[in-house]
């Protein structure tokens, strides 16, 4: 074998497809390389083990006696070594796998962490890319851009499976810490919301078209002055720094996030209010998309991404800011 030492897996590679069609030019085609590399690769082996290896026939090759001998050792040589590109490759794909969920901006606060928490708990590692959820999802789920995602509306279309997750409960009023609706009550109340700027946190399938405060105003023949639609929170806590608008947030974590903000105030919106706003548009409703077959996803995620939506949008605290 120290003959072979300086020969590459690929000339046993070649060795065993032309051993197998007896024809160069198809190995040439088959592995996508250029004739004269197959020609090169049958002289290594034939200066290394001192053989012809193969005779050129009329229509094709003949092995020798020796390439007789030694295929059946080439090919084993060839499957231990796919063997072991396969525990590589599966190992890498372990400590390397991507999932990618995609949900409203609320819920991104903290997902990635629970659900790596989740992950180590059932010995597996995956890197959880979470990004804002747009109305092409169920396309990007189709095609595998998108592993999982959280909406507020299910889905119709082939090949994504809805599941309804739950109803949200409540809702958090956000402005400046200095602003003048904290003086006018403790309580928030919906008239006296109105009577400022107002920023959309913007929500495909939810609130992107008409949010469920300017239906509210309507109602009641006011108008709201929708300053700005954002669709991220460093946006929005931004926008709320420097004017003097205000803004609702419907997850808990997105709401400590913003209450961390020393600028900011963060306070419940007083539940008659919350049914009052929502009685022509109806509260959100949260729908897991995947899709049907889960696509390989582990066990563990849907339940855990179910439990996670509830846990942030079911409110039962006031969590105001003292």
């Amino acid at each position: 074998m120290d003959r072979l030492k300086d020969i590459n897996i690929f000339s046993f590679q070649v060795f065993v497809l032309v051993y197998e069609s007896l024809n160069s030019l198809s190995v040439a085609q088959t592995l996508n390389v250029p004739a004269s590399k197959i020609s090169r690769c049958l002289n290594s082996l034939r200066h290394a083990l001192d053989d012809p290896l193969f005779y050129r026939k009329q229509y094709g090759f003949e092995p020798s006696e020796m390439a007789t001998r030694i295929y059946p050792e080439m090919k084993k040589i060839l499957e231990l070594a796919g063997q072991a590109c396969s525990v590589d490759q599966d190992e890498n794909n372990r400590l390397k796998q991507e999932l990618t969920i995609a949900c409203p901006t609320g819920l991104c606060v903290k997902l990635s962490r629970r659900l790596q928490e989740q992950a180590r708990e059932h010995g597996q590692h995956f890197t959880f890319i979470v990004k804002p959820i747009n109305h092409h999802v169920d396309n990007e789920i189709q095609h595998g851009n998108v592993d999982v995602a959280i909406s507020f509306e299910s889905s119709h279309s082939e090949g994504v499976k809805s599941e309804f997750v739950t109803k949200g409960t409540g809702l958090y009023v956000v402005g400046n810490h200095r602003h003048p609706l904290w003086q006018r009550s403790p309580q928030p109340q919906l008239k006296e919301i109105i009577d400022y700027p107002f920023i959309v946190a913007d929500c495909p399938a939810f609130n992107d078209r008409i949010d469920p405060l300017e239906v509210y105003a309507n109602d009641i023949d006011r108008h709201l002055d929708v300053e700005v639609k954002v669709s991220g929170l460093t946006e929005l806590a931004d926008q709320l720094e420097s004017t003097s608008s205000l803004t609702f947030v419907g997850q808990k974590y997105a709401a400590e996030f913003l209450n961390r903000m020393s600028d900011l105030e963060v306070r419940r919106l007083p539940q008659d209010q919350f049914e009052l706003l929502h009685q022509r548009m109806g509260v959100p409703s949260y729908y897991l998309l995947s899709p049907p077959r889960g696509r390989n996803l582990p066990d563990w995620l849907l339940p855990a991404m179910s439990e996670f939506i509830t846990s942030s949008v079911v409110l039962t605290e006031p969590g105001d800011k003292e």
